[in-house]
């Protein structure tokens, strides 16, 4: 009797722990007999199909479904119980008695109870929200491989390993194959150096270092072809998590037309700067030579006729004043048509660049600007002359020139700051003036050819002049000129 009592004993305690099991499952428990009646279901599966127990218990399980599946799902039911193959674990999607469709997740079990029949645990998962999830993932990665493979670029996907070096291609698309003569199985078996030319191995290195710190970069590159051939490319490398790695996706575009296209703009850029460098030289030529024969020429002609003008007027007789004053006359137009031609060979070619420097020249042309306009300057020069190469000297002197020259017209300034300083191998000259300040449209202007003149005439000899305009506060002209030779 003992032993029939602590087996009821045990019996019940094992009823209890199983009722409060099934009671406290957060997953919907069932249990249906072999015609698929249910017999039992816990709370969670009354909240899962959105039914009560009273609704459902001694129903057949069908009732839970919309009725267009409830005879399918039925007759399924009974075929396993009759063949004694029941579907351990699956999942599927159905429609719910009021329409709702969701996703579960099965796990079945068959009990044979002596005396009672088969029955079926069910344990039911709502697994919708994950479903869904997992759909809009897959749904993600198809339209990422169409992307992917439908890219016009070369696209290469890498991971780094722990060390923060690259390993291996772990994906890369069709026209990254294409490009650089490599299977797909190849590029697998391949790390981003073996595609890189060796002579930018360091310049890649850095740009990955970049990439760690910053997570997006975009470089220039040269690839490096399975057969040989060299593809310059623009890379856009982005550094995001995939699957615990730090993984690099990367799109290479082909530049080399753009490249064909930059270097013959660059030959053609460099040609009409060597054009237009010659033209200058030439134009200087020719002024130093109208000038040279201005002054031979027409001075020496002049000063002949001062001279027999003056020996003229010795010969005349003092009755003979009308005269006189005619001759005296003559003799002051002379003079001042031998100030003009002065004034018009210093413009044309000043004698003081020639021989005495860029800093006589400078602080000749700062007095004749100061006298003409009225308009006063302030000069802060060096003290020693600079040694520079002529046709620096006369580029600088002539932007100097130009820059005065924009002061007058368009300035409206009454005082001019002209400072000429030597840092390291680079030597500054600053015109700045207390005018209107020009306006940064003006300076972009494509019509502004004085401006372009002077920036072009720096470029040439590896200068260049910024120009800098303050509104009320006046205009920074500043030009830079390498003192080595180009």
């Amino acid at each position: 009797m003992s032993i029939n009592y602590q087996q009821q004993e045990a019996l019940a305690r094992s009823e209890i722990l199983f009722s409060k099991l099934w009671e406290i499952s957060v997953d919907g428990m069932r249990l249906t007999d072999e015609n698929g009646t249910i017999i039992m279901v816990n709370d969670a599966y009354c909240r899962i199909v959105e039914l009560s127990k009273e609704e459902l218990l001694y129903k057949p399980f069908s009732v839970v479904y919309h009725e267009s599946e409830q005879e399918s799902v039925l007759a399924l039911y009974k075929r396993d119980v009759i063949n004694s193959k029941i579907q351990t674990h699956f999942e599927r999607e159905n429609t719910l008695w009021n329409g709702t469709r969701r996703w579960f997740e099965f796990s079945n079990s068959f009990l044979n109870l002596t005396g009672e029949g088969i029955f079926t645990l069910s344990v039911i998962k709502d697994i919708s929200k994950r479903k869904r999830s997992e759909l809009i993932l897959t749904d993600s990665e198809e339209k990422f491989r169409m992307l992917f493979n439908n890219a016009n670029d070369a696209v290469f996907v890498t991971q780094l390993s722990f060390d923060k070096t690259y390993g291996d291609f772990i994906e890369v698309n069709g026209v990254a194959c294409e490009r650089l003569g490599y299977s797909k199985e190849e590029f697998l078996r391949l790390s981003p150096s073996a595609i890189v030319m060796p002579k930018y191995i360091n310049e890649f290195n850095k740009h990955n270092d970049e990439l760690l710190n910053k997570s997006h970069v975009i470089y220039e590159l040269v690839h490096r072809a399975k057969d040989r051939k060299l593809i310059p490319v623009e890379i856009s490398s982005h550094l995001f998590t995939y699957n615990g790695k730090p993984t690099v996706l990367s799109i290479a575009r082909d530049i080399t037309e753009r490249k064909r296209v930059e270097n013959k703009l660059r030959k053609t850029g460099e040609r009409l700067r060597n054009l237009a460098s010659h033209l200058q030289t030439i134009r200087e030529e020719e002024r130093s030579t109208i000038a040279r024969e201005i002054h031979d020429e027409l001075g020496q002609v002049l000063t002949a006729l001062k001279i027999q003008v003056t020996l003229l007027s010795n010969k005349l007789r003092d009755d003979q004043q009308e005269i006189k004053e005619k001759i005296i006359s003559v003799s002051a137009m002379i003079d001042d048509t031998v100030e003009n031609v002065q004034r018009i060979t210093a413009k044309l070619r000043p004698d003081i660049l020639d021989e005495l420097g860029l800093i006589p020249a400078i602080e000749w042309q700062a007095k004749e600007f100061e006298m003409v306009t009225g308009i006063s300057c302030s000069l802060t020069l060096p003290e020693d002359e600079l040694i520079l190469e002529e046709d620096k000297s006369t580029a600088i002197f002539r932007i100097f020139q130009e820059a005065l020259t924009n002061v007058v017209r368009h300035s409206g300034a009454k005082m001019v700051s002209i400072s000429l300083q030597l840092n390291a191998d680079v030597m500054i000259l600053k015109i700045r003036d207390n005018g209107t300040g020009i306006k940064p449209e003006q300076i972009k202007d494509f019509k502004s050819f004085g401006i372009i003149g002077m920036k072009e005439r720096a470029l040439i000899l590896g200068g260049e002049v910024s120009i800098e305009g303050m509104a009320g506060k006046g205009t920074e002209v500043k030009v830079e000129m390498p003192l080595n030779n180009k």
